[in-house]
């Protein structure tokens, strides 16, 4: 019995030296699989960032281009307003002339800037603009003793600067 007693001291040994060399080595994998979940976490976390980046990009590109095509509204903005400054600077100021416009009852009494050029119903409805109240009413207009025709030019009527235009309303 001593030796079966001795047998399983030894066995009992042999034993814990296992399981100290099993505790060990499970320590050493539990320490393994440790590093290997923060390695597959920082993937992760370099996945992510990089589908964060990637969509950084995205709206970085998209802002660009949104950018890109403002900045060209605002170039053929600023190029109408040259063009239209150009025209507008065309004009040769000793061509602008007044017409004074009277009504046969003296209630309108006006000066109206215009071009030799100008067709005489623009210069009649910037006249309207003023007196909305003629637009109900049938108007004939008189210059030099003569009928002045609606869609001829200033000039084909033989309107000069500072002419005096008379106001009939017709019944």
């Amino acid at each position: 019995m001593k030796e079966d007693l001795d047998k399983y001291k030894k066995e009992n040994e042999q034993l814990k030296l296992n399981l100290d060399k099993y505790r060990i080595e499970n320590d050493k994998l539990k320490a393994d699989l440790l590093k290997a979940n923060k390695i597959i976490s920082g993937i992760q976390n370099n996945q992510n960032s990089n589908n964060e980046l990637k969509n950084l990009r995205d709206e970085y590109n998209k802002l660009k281009y949104e950018l890109t095509l403002k900045e060209n509204e605002i170039k053929d903005l600023k190029d109408k307003v040259k063009n239209n400054s150009i025209e507008d600077m065309k004009v040769n100021y000793k061509d602008i002339m007044v017409i004074n416009f009277i009504s046969m009852d003296s209630t309108v009494q006006c000066g109206i800037k215009c071009l030799p050029t100008d067709i005489f119903a623009e210069v009649e409805e910037k006249l309207y603009q003023r007196f909305d109240n003629l637009r109900n009413t049938n108007n004939m207009f008189m210059a030099n003793a003569k009928p002045v025709l609606r869609f001829k030019k200033i000039s084909e009527n033989n309107i000069k600067d500072g002419d005096v235009l008379q106001l009939h309303k017709l019944e």
